[in-house]
This record gives structure tokens, sequence and C-alpha cells, in this order.
């Protein structure tokens, strides 16, 4: 699954974002795209939205234009053309993708840009995620079509094929929240920081065997009584560069949900005096990095910067 596609759809929603976009060339994880008309557009937008459902997911751009850049090269966005009515062409290209592909795409979002703002002119982005399950098919081709570097191409008998008998897939998510600092009632009033841990499944198909590593560094640990927010799952810290919380057999986290499974206390250091500033505490700033893993899929690593706090 492409984190970069929907990280990208967030980041082009805005006019400056859009704008940076000239020069640079097409890749797997975006299609930008002149609009004509309903007509003209039905073949080709179903046929991006097929590659992208069918690959790792990704982000048609309506309102730029492009030329190709040489034989077997990718195509370069030239400038921008904007559409004349981003309400009316959203809801057109919506349309193309409903009717148009099949078994149908789950999951499709809509944002537009103006240009400028309060006027109906601008540019459309349609993020188009990854689909598990069956291929998606354009019924106007009858082709099924797959994303491969900065091409859509349709796909080969033996990709179909395999497409056929792949169930879907889990998604884990961890979340972490900065709940403040407090006392630490075992450790006579010392002051820590305390950090709920939240895992969801953003997939649609049931995690099994979930898991939860947390890089170790920071002075961060988790506490040790229940009601302190210890993890929900059995924890290890035999492992010299990570801690690890993983569920048994019994333990699903089923698609849609989130469960919160342990805190992180982060307990504060001492900065040194100099000649003008006496001792103090603080919690330094870190970088908390995990990886979120479940039965048949891969490890989901994620990254989260804590600001320092007075302490």
């Amino acid at each position: 699954m492409s984190e970069r596609a929907e990280t990208l759809f967030k980041d082009l929603q805005s006019r400056t974002a859009i704008n940076a976009l000239i020069n640079r060339a097409e890749d797997a994880d975006f299609d930008c795209k002149e609009w004509h008309s309903l007509n003209a557009m039905k073949e080709s937008i179903a046929k991006a939205a097929c590659g992208f459902a069918n690959a790792t997911g990704g982000v048609i751009v309506i309102g730029m234009s492009t030329r190709k850049s040489g034989q077997n090269q990718p195509d370069v966005i030239t400038g921008e053309r904007p559409v004349g009515d981003v309400g009316a062409v959203s809801s057109e290209a919506l349309d193309i993708i409903l009717k148009h592909v099949r078994p149908g795409i789950t999951g499709v979002q809509v944002h537009t840009v103006r240009k400028p703002a309060r006027q109906k002119s601008g540019f459309v982005l349609v993020y188009i995620p990854e689909q598990d399950g069956p291929p998606q098919r354009s019924t106007i081709t009858k082709e099924f079509y797959v994303r491969v570097a900065s091409g859509t191409i349709p796909m080969e008998y033996f990709q179909i094929e395999d497409r056929f008998g792949r169930k879907p897939h889990a998604r884990l998510i961890v979340e972490l929240k900065d709940e403040g600092i407090g006392g630490k009632a075992m450790a006579g009033g010392i002051l820590e920081r305390r950090i709920a841990v939240t895992l969801s499944n953003k997939g649609r198909g049931l995690a099994r065997f979930p898991s939860v590593r947390f890089r170790r560094g920071g002075g961060i640990t988790f506490p040790g009584m229940v009601d302190q927010g210890q993890p929900i799952w059995p924890h290890s810290y035999a492992d010299k560069e990570w801690i690890s919380i993983r569920g048994g057999s019994n333990d699903v986290v089923y698609p849609g949900e989130t469960l919160r499974i342990a805190t992180i206390v982060q307990e504060r250091g001492l900065v040194p005096s100099t000649d003008r500033t006496p001792h103090t505490w603080e919690f330094p700033a870190i970088t908390i990095a995990t990886e979120a893993v479940c039965d048949g899929t891969v490890a989901h690593q994620q990254y989260f910067k804590m600001d320092r706090k007075d302490g």
C-alpha cells in the first residue's frame, strides 16, 4: 500500500502545491489530465482509476496539461488548464468511476482547489485507494488496468488470475497522542510525560496476531500497573533495539476498529546548569519509531515527533 499516494493527496490541496507540479514527471502515484467533456473523459478517467486501484493507489489531478518527454519516458506536466466549474467536474469524475469501474472502488475521495478563491474554476483531485480482492475493470474498454511506474497498462492474464484469489487485507495504523505531564505514583512523585497509543485497522480484512513494536530511546517505557495504562497484550523487552507488544491467536482487530493498546511514558531529564541558568528539568524532544504488523501483511513503519516540554 502506497502511503505516498495518500500523503500526496493531502499535500496537493492548495493552489501553491498544484502549481509546483509544473515541470515534474508523472509517476506511479499521480496522473494529470486536462478536462474536455464528460463523454470525452469517460475512457481516460475509468482507465486511470482502475490502474491505481489495481496497484498501490494514486491521485488523478484534473486541470493540468502534460507532454511526452520521449519514447518510453514519463509525461511531464507543462502547465495549468483549470476546469471551468470544479463542482460539476468533481461530480462527473465520480459518476464515471461509479458507473464505469467494476466491481467498484471503495474509499474514493475528492478535493477541489479553486483558482482564484471564491470562483468556480480550479482543479480537482481524485484519490483512488488500493483495492483488495478481485481486480477492477473498465466497463468501457472491458480491460483490467494496472499502474506501472508512470504508465497505465492492461494487466497480464496471470496478474488477473492472482487477484481473483486474493483475500482482503488488514491495514494497521498506529496513532500517538500526548496526554500531558503527570505524577508517577510508584516512584516518589517523579513527573512523566504520558503518551496514549491506539491501533486502528484501516483495511478490509481481519488483523490476526496483531503486533506493534517501538524503537528504544528517549527514555520511553510502559507503566507497570494496569490502572496506569499497561499494554492490553503482553509486552517484551527481550530485543535490545525494540519494545514489543504482541497479540495472540485470540486477539483480532476488526476492520474499522480502533483500540487503545498501551500508554507510553517518558521520564524527564536534567538540563545541566550554566553560568547564567540553574539546573532545570525537561522532557526532551524525541522521535518514536513504530512498526505494526499482523498475519499476512508486511510491517507498516511510522515515525512520531514529540516536542520538548518543560518539566
